[in-house]
């Protein structure tokens, strides 16, 4: 064998065997464990008129273990802000489940959404696809079906997008590098569902993946979930683009 051939083949090897170790040491490390929450509920109570219906489906980012209390979660504090401004009260229904993907969300979550006939709905979902190694080609079309069955009936659709995987920091290198590889190419199937159906998608890869990046006091105690200054980024990020949307939604 030539030795060029026999040096690729050892630094193969120590690659992979490297990436294995990392893997290995961010599933086992020991993480205490966390309360989860269902986010649903109502806001706005002493406003008149019908509420807004806004289901959320996705995974822990809606269960949010890491927070010390439910309405730390970012998509309370989005349902809340949105009560105020559109001066309506907003009922909000989570159908998230921990540790879900995006084929979870299009079976399990997507007809119970549906049944609650919302007026808006917010999709947060991606990151377990790509930590449990689903392929983005798979990703896209579980979005797209996601994504058509509610824009045809009428919803209003926010996609989440999904941020840098590499601030977490449960990862170490290689394993950090390949994760933020990994999810700005899923934040951008993001984008190319949202620009298909002609539905909103909000920004992780400017402002709130800074912030993630240069900020530690924004993890829980699991090194992997944001805590209550975490998610109040993610409640930012995502109501920076309903904003805009609310003039719409106070006559529906």
């Amino acid at each position: 064998m030539p030795p060029a051939v026999s040096l690729l083949r050892r630094l193969i090897t120590a690659t992979v065997a490297a990436v294995g170790m990392e893997l290995a040491f961010a599933y086992l490390w020991p993480a205490p464990r966390q309360i989860e929450f269902d986010a649903s509920g109502t806001f706005g109570e002493d406003y008149p008129g019908p509420p807004l219906r806004l289901a959320a489906m996705g995974d822990s980012t809606l269960t949010a273990p890491g927070v010390s209390e439910a309405d730390e979660i970012w998509i309370r504090q989005v349902a809340r802000r949105l009560a105020d401004v559109t001066r309506r009260p907003v009922e909000l229904r989570s159908f998230g489940v921990s540790g879900s993907t995006s084929l979870d969300v299009l079976v399990d979550q997507l007809p119970r959404a549906l049944d609650f006939d919302p007026h808006l709905a917010v999709v947060s979902v991606g990151a377990n696809d790509v930590i449990k190694g689903v392929s983005m080609r798979k990703l896209h079309d579980n979005l797209d079906r996601i994504v058509a069955a509610l824009a045809g009936s009428g919803v209003q659709v926010i996609l989440s997008g999904v941020g840098d995987l590499g601030t977490i920091p449960r990862l170490a290198p290689p394993v950090r590098q390949m994760a933020s590889r990994l999810g700005r190419r899923a934040d951008r199937i993001h984008q190319q569902v949202a620009d298909r159906h002609g539905v909103i998608k909000a920004e992780q890869w400017a402002w709130a993946s800074h912030e993630f990046r240069r900020r530690r006091d924004v993890w829980s105690a699991d090194r992997f979930h944001p805590n209550g200054a975490g998610h109040e980024i993610w409640a930012t990020t995502c109501w920076e683009v309903l904003e805009p949307l609310c003039a719409d939604l106070v006559g529906v």
